[in-house]
């Protein structure tokens, strides 16, 4: 078994800097050396024991990562391409700062404080949670906390990393506009928070030439798959009347681009669809998926870096980092 003393031969150090920087004592260690030493505990799979860590006065050096729904899209959360990029990401960023992620299923408020409280993690990175709920834990967890993708109903009271999702939807309706889908149907699965700021952009800017877009041109459809197919097909008429679709992710929009193809529909040529988020597999569907970009690698390592501020004793001023979003053209509108 490998010793510290050892790791701090080969970085060249004390045993005390190895030992600050795997605690996370390093204001008078430099940045190259705790890359250094980081690197090195790494190739030799070095682990501390985490008794003595919790003992040494400096925390755990455990992020709690909340997961707030056990489902997306009718699916394991965690098969969420979305979900899996973003927790991949304050992973990475957190094993570079020296600290472990812990993932914790928020359903339960309970959950959470139990969990939080045994392993005294440092702080939670949540995603999922509303105003309501976060109130909830906060009253029975004194920990520091980010919310991802939070949506309160007045001024942001919380820290928070999102995007700005009424520029996307507002980006989404101008365009297909210009293309000429002056009736074109927004697709969400909720007609709350992110959904409907996006929905917000989008009929504003379907308004933008004097229009009127009604609130029957957002379809909430089902969570659950089958249910949702079910429901395309009875809005499949009204569909090809639009002839453009503009859903609140990119899970639904290539869902949707499967199950026309399946029943024969041209995708641009009789539907047009634009998705949003600019996951991994909208360049992989064919045709290539026109959506929203955001920055879900950014937006985790903000996170992260925010929540280690906090810890380290920093008040943050800014309590919301909304990051822009940008519309990628790509081959599923007819223009």
């Amino acid at each position: 078994m490998i010793r510290l003393q050892d790791i701090a031969d080969m970085a060249g150090v004390s045993r005390t800097t190895v030992s600050n920087v795997i605690n996370g004592n390093t204001k008078r260690v430099s940045q190259e050396t705790i890359d250094k030493i980081t690197r090195i505990l790494k190739e030799q799979n070095y682990v501390p024991h985490m008794g003595s860590v919790m003992l040494s006065g400096h925390g755990s050096r455990i992020i709690g990562v909340v997961l707030g729904f056990a489902t997306a899209h009718g699916m394991q959360s965690l098969q969420d391409s979305f979900v899996g990029e973003l927790i991949g990401t304050i992973q990475t960023e957190a094993e570079r700062k020296g600290y472990f992620v812990m993932l914790i299923g928020g359903e339960k408020i309970e959950d959470v404080v139990d969990m939080a409280s045994r392993w005294n993690v440092e702080g939670l990175i949540i995603l999922g949670y509303d105003e309501e709920r976060y109130r909830q834990l906060s009253r029975k967890l004194n920990k520091k906390m980010i919310l991802i993708d939070a949506y309160p109903e007045g001024e942001y009271t919380f820290q928070n990393v999102g995007i700005d999702d009424y520029s996307g939807g507002y980006q989404v309706g101008e365009y297909l506009y210009s293309c000429g889908y002056h009736r074109a149907l927004f697709i969400a699965e909720t007609d709350k928070d992110s959904d409907s700021r996006r929905w917000n952009g989008f009929k504003q800017a379907m308004e933008k030439q004097g229009g009127f877009c009604s609130k029957s041109r957002l379809i909430v459809v089902p969570g659950e798959k089958r249910q949702r197919l079910s429901r395309y097909e009875e809005l499949l008429p009204r569909f090809l009347e639009v002839k453009a679709l503009a859903f609140s992710s990119d899970y639904g929009a290539i869902e949707a681009m499967n199950y026309f193809f399946d029943h024969g529909i041209k995708v641009p040529d009789q539907i047009s669809i634009v998705g949003y988020d600019d996951s991994i597999y909208a360049e992989f569907v064919r045709p290539r998926l026109t959506t929203v970009h955001q920055d879900i690698h950014q937006k985790g390592v903000i996170s992260l870096r925010r929540l280690h501020r906090m810890i380290e004793g920093e008040t943050l001023k800014e309590m919301n980092i909304k990051s822009p979003v940008r519309l990628i053209k790509r081959e599923s509108v007819k223009e």
